[in-house]
């Protein structure tokens, strides 16, 4: 089933950083060199989408100039709008408690699809997002496409795990690299949003080049969840019985995913004073040091991989398992506060 955009087509400049990808498929574009299948892979949440949007209003475009869609051509209209007949994007779809994927119907719809005829452009456009959700049998056909494209047809996977796609279908398209953004054009993102600068430096270090997840942790409030996991750590030396019940109240009061989240930040802080006893400056929680550099004094090493190893069944459990949440933080914090 075809998907209509969510929104605008994005310029180039919307796409923070990545400077030389746009160059080259800018070139690509200008030159009219670009291959039937583009494979855009790397880190989720960087822009991978949106570049491939761009590059797609660039060949749809009816006036392109320098590589570039000019805007304001019936067919930019179109696309902007989500209504573009050459334009066809498969996204990954939610089937019961099965977890979303893009399944075999939805390539056999993709294929009839790709064998019309242009209605609009000069050749269509076929767009999949989450590449890696397809199934085996989605992949299978999916391949044979690959393998006897049609004439008229430039097909864009893209994908934050290039690893899981079948090789035969990775060795059938030309590769579009991303690599995680750095400093600056993160903070470009996060200032275009209105995120308040003095959380850029911690988002920044929570989301390892990933503008899209620096946005959801934002949105999700996921920094006082990573405060109360650390105000946790800091307590854990001199954990009492009273503090243990008191802590599985508040804790075990969460969603089960929100609990599931706390863990995860609790074991992350851990790994980050392991760090430091190993020597090692890269830390994630780099906005943490000095307090997580105090705990090494307080939480021997042995005691920081226990808790790791205790906080990851606990997760595990919360999970996977019908139990009280409130039980098992408790006794987590029982066994991690000895």
């Amino acid at each position: 089933m075809a998907e209509g955009l969510a929104s605008a087509p994005g310029s180039w400049a919307a796409v923070a950083g990545h400077a030389e990808t746009k160059a080259r498929l800018q070139t690509l574009l200008r030159e009219g060199c670009v291959p039937h299948a583009l494979l855009f892979s790397g880190p989720r949440g960087v822009g991978k989408r949106m570049l491939a949007t761009a590059a797609a209003a660039a060949l749809l475009c009816k006036s392109p100039k320098d590589g570039l869609a000019c805007g304001a051509c019936e067919s930019c209209r179109a696309l902007a709008a989500g209504t573009h007949p050459d334009f066809y994007a498969v996204l990954p779809e939610k089937s019961g408690k099965a977890a979303r994927s893009i399944k075999i119907e939805q390539i056999r719809e993709l294929r009839a699809e790709a064998a019309r005829l242009p209605r609009l452009s000069a050749r269509r456009i076929v767009l999949l997002d989450d590449a890696e959700t397809m199934n085996d049998a989605a992949s299978n056909a999916l391949l044979k496409t690959l393998e006897e494209p049609p004439g008229d047809n430039v097909f864009f996977l893209v994908t934050g795990a290039r690893q899981a796609l079948l090789p035969t279908i990775v060795s059938r398209c030309t590769g579009v690299r991303f690599a995680p953004l750095n400093g600056e054009a993160m903070t470009q993102v996060l200032a275009a949003h209105g995120v308040p600068e003095e959380l850029w430096d911690s988002l920044c270090a929570l989301s390892e080049g990933s503008a899209g997840r620096a946005l959801r942790l934002f949105e999700e409030d996921a920094l006082s969840l990573r405060e109360n996991a650390m105000a946790t750590l800091e307590r854990l030396p001199r954990l009492t019985p009273e503090d243990v019940f008191s802590l599985g109240e508040q804790l075990g009061a969460m969603e089960r995913e929100r609990l599931s989240e706390w863990l995860r930040y609790f074991r992350l802080l851990l790994r980050d004073i392991l760090a430091l006893y190993g020597g090692s400056g890269e830390l994630l929680n780099a906005d943490l040091e000095a307090r997580l550099f105090a705990l090494t004094g307080r939480i021997s090493e042995p005691r920081a991989f226990l808790a790791v190893r205790e906080a990851t069944e606990a997760a595990r459990r919360i999970e996977t398992s019908n139990a009280a949440t409130r039980l098992t933080i408790e006794a987590f914090l029982l066994k991690v506060g000895k």
